[in-house]
């Protein structure tokens, strides 16, 4: 079976911003050929930034990246167990979120913020090696 990841915010900003691509995890991981997902509040983090709306290129960029990957939304399921999360957890409120979705859809979480979901006990992490 194919291993699924849900990709956190930080993997995709990572590789929007450094010149050399191969360097990335999430180049490293398209090389295996895995399937990635993002939560639909990593949607809306990655047009939250400026530069997507005024660099042509940057929003172009953007939208090649997004076509391979599936947007989950945010159901009442995800909603309910993000806010368990927040309040057992202290974690901010769209981490929450992002640990929710993988969770609700058992997929492991692909992050460069280990720290931001190490205390999810639940939630399997990608493992760097």
């Amino acid at each position: 079976m194919m291993k699924s990841f849900l990709l956190d915010t930080s993997i995709l900003i990572d590789f929007l911003r450094v010149k050399d691509k191969k360097q990335t995890l999430l180049y490293k991981l398209a090389k295996k050929n895995y399937t990635f997902f993002i939560s639909i509040v990593t949607h809306s983090e990655l047009y939250a930034g400026r530069n997507v709306w005024k660099n042509q290129y940057a929003n172009k960029e953007l939208e090649i990246l997004l076509t391979g990957i599936t947007i989950l939304p945010l159901d009442i399921e995800i909603s309910r167990l993000a806010g368990k999360i927040r309040t057992k957890h202290h974690i901010a409120l769209i981490d929450a979120i992002i640990a929710a979705t993988a969770l609700q859809n058992k997929l492991s979480l692909a992050t460069l913020n280990v720290k931001d979901f190490k205390k999810i006990d639940a939630l399997e992490l990608l493992k760097i090696t």
